[in-house]
């Protein structure tokens, strides 16, 4: 049974917020005077049924999200190669400064890429939404902690697998509570967070109850 429960909680944890860190990547901090203008993707899905975010628009921003994450991988790659011929030259005895001041640029420049997508990927984002959307979000923002809920979610996850695991240790058949399992990834891939969650407390309380 353990080979048929890992492959399904192994995909939920895929999901949560996405299952990528492109949404990370896109978060400002609160401080940072372009954080009330701007909104990172996990921000508007979670807040998507507060907001009333339309399917079109998830639609929408799950396409955007989706092209980012393969760009975003290819300049984080890039970024490494850099960072790790400026070690190697750094690891020399004898300094060349001249190298050192020229892949430093070349360093600067891939994370001036980065930073030029974060940026193109966040204003995509907030062209879908309406002027009245983007003023709900601003204050949305004031109380949305994306560390925490992914805290919670994740353990909630863990308590549901650990049950499972409990009832076919004891020789009982989950996959009937398995396959009510089934819809938690892609709620969370469509950023309907609260159903997910939901979904997530009622496998949990049917799990912890047997």
């Amino acid at each position: 049974m353990l080979m048929k429960l890992k492959p399904l909680f192994v995909l939920i944890c895929a999901g949560l917020l996405l299952g990528s860190k492109t949404a990370r990547a896109g978060e400002t901090s609160n401080s940072d005077p372009l954080a009330e203008r701007l909104f990172p993707p996990d921000l508007i899905l979670f807040n998507g049924d507060a907001i009333g975010l339309s399917d079109q628009q998830r639609q929408g921003i799950q396409s955007r999200v989706g092209k980012a994450q393969t760009r975003f991988q290819e300049l984080q790659e890039a970024l490494l190669k850099e960072q790790n011929a400026m070690a190697a030259l750094l690891d020399r005895e004898n300094l060349d400064e001249a190298a050192l001041m020229k892949q430093l640029d070349r360093l600067l420049g891939r994370e001036k890429d980065i930073k030029r997508e974060q940026l193109e990927l966040m204003l995509s984002l907030r062209n879908l939404l309406t002027p009245e959307q983007q003023a709900r979000l601003k204050g949305l923002r004031k109380t949305y902690s994306p560390s925490a809920m992914e805290a919670r979610l994740k353990e909630k996850v863990a308590r549901v697998e650990a049950g499972l695991q409990k009832l076919a240790n004891g020789g009982r058949d989950p996959s009937s509570i398995m396959e009510k399992m089934q819809p938690f990834p892609e709620l969370m891939r469509a950023g309907k967070v609260k159903e997910a969650e939901e979904l997530l407390d009622r496998v949990l309380g049917e799990v912890e109850a047997k």
